[in-house]
């Protein structure tokens, strides 16, 4: 199996921000650090041939996710649903 670069592979450093993650509070933050670390996490699952499973499953993941949703819990699911389904038909 090829080596994984250190440019496109996940780095020590993408490991502690999701830890780092964790007392995030600015969403748009957390989302653009999150996308940059998810490229990385799909390189290393297209490397090891590895599936979404995988990839959603990755302990980055949970971390990242867990924050959003604790960033997000103000509006409950169904409401914030409701709500965007309302503004698509408004914005056809």
């Amino acid at each position: 199996m090829k080596e994984i670069s250190e440019e496109k592979g996940l780095r020590n450093s993408d490991f502690e921000s999701a830890i780092h993650s964790q007392t995030a509070c600015n969403l748009s933050g957390l989302v653009f650090s999150f996308s940059d670390v998810m490229r990385r996490i799909c390189y290393e699952a297209r490397l090891k041939k590895k599936g979404t499973e995988w990839r959603n499953n990755h302990p980055i993941c949970r971390l990242y996710a867990e924050q959003f949703s604790h960033l997000t819990r103000k509006m409950d699911w169904q409401k914030a649903y409701d709500e965007c389904e309302r503004m698509a038909k408004i914005r056809e």
